[in-house]
């Protein structure tokens, strides 16, 4: 593999890992490209988890990395290797294959299947990588090497931990929003920061990443769900921004696409400001009290 191919595959399973650990559904199923997620979903049925997942993002689904939590059975490896056939009258796309596959195990009538049915399977790498069992990474340490030196941290190993969540608006979210609310943070964690992610339905719709500006990524995120045929999931989804917002403009950029609900970690000196925006747009936000930057 190449080292980029290693690298999405690492944040692939890494995403993978962490929302079968946080226990939002039975079946998770990602794609990655670039280490961010294009695709995402949880459901309580395999197919549908690739499906969702492919469906939120089928441009960008071409070429990247794959990683599910269940075994690969024949009709699985039937789905993946006919995405394009998932789509509808909504956003279409011109091919797609994907560089790597990972899951916990691939029978060998699904692997017969992926390498015979079309000629990107005879190529495709497919890892068998175990499932977690609730424990957190063994490394707990991070590098990073700069000009002349070397960057060691503690890794951002921090799930859901809803003790520290408060909601700070008049507006409460209900439970189906606070289901994507999770999803939608997760997922925010795993994206390059600026990121803001939109997820509706326990699947993620629009995911705006490594923007120099917060309220851009708000943009792409929205743009990205309509252009992918999700506009009416846009209503009443949610959003997750991976750092506080220091102005109501982002806010105001999810209100407009139909966004009902955000989370974000807060700790700006306009933290009001931007309650009081999202009071006044009739939208629920939870404050986590905890910041997620990749980079």
């Amino acid at each position: 593999m190449s080292f980029n191919n290693y690298v999405d595959a690492d944040s692939a399973l890494e995403l993978c890992r962490e929302l079968t650990r946080a226990k939002l559904s039975k079946c998770v199923s990602a794609i990655v490209k670039h280490t961010n997620p294009c695709g995402c979903a949880i459901t309580d049925d395999e197919v549908a988890a690739f499906s969702k997942a492919y469906l939120g993002d089928p441009h960008a689904a071409l070429g990247g990395i794959l990683a599910v939590s269940f075994p690969v059975t024949e009709e699985i490896a039937n789905t993946v290797m006919n995405s394009l056939q998932l789509m509808g009258k909504g956003a279409g796309a011109n091919g797609f294959f994907i560089e790597v596959w990972i899951a916990p195990r691939f029978d060998d009538r699904a692997v017969k299947t992926i390498r015979t049915a079309k000629r990107w399977g005879e190529r495709v790498r497919l890892i068998e990588a175990r499932p977690p069992h609730n424990e957190e990474p063994r490394e707990k340490r991070d590098y990073k090497i700069i000009t002349d030196g070397l960057l060691i941290r503690t890794r951002d190993l921090e799930g859901l931990s809803e003790s520290a969540w408060s909601v700070v608006t008049s507006k409460r979210p209900n439970d189906k929003q606070i289901r994507d609310l999770r999803l939608a943070w997760l997922i925010c964690k795993h994206t390059k920061s600026n990121a803001v992610s939109i997820c509706k339905d326990g699947m993620l719709i629009g995911n705006g990443a490594g923007q120099m500006s917060r309220v851009m990524s708000c943009r792409i995120a929205a743009w990205l769900a309509k252009e992918n045929a999700h506009e009416e999931k846009l209503h009443g989804a949610a959003a997750a921004s991976d750092g506080f917002f220091p102005f109501r403009d982002g806010p105001d950029v999810l209100a407009d696409a139909g966004v009902s609900a955000i989370i974000q970690p807060g700790g700006s000196k306009r933290d009001q400001k931007v309650i009081d925006a999202c009071n006044e747009r009739g939208l629920a936000m939870i404050f986590t009290d905890t910041r997620h930057f990749k980079h």
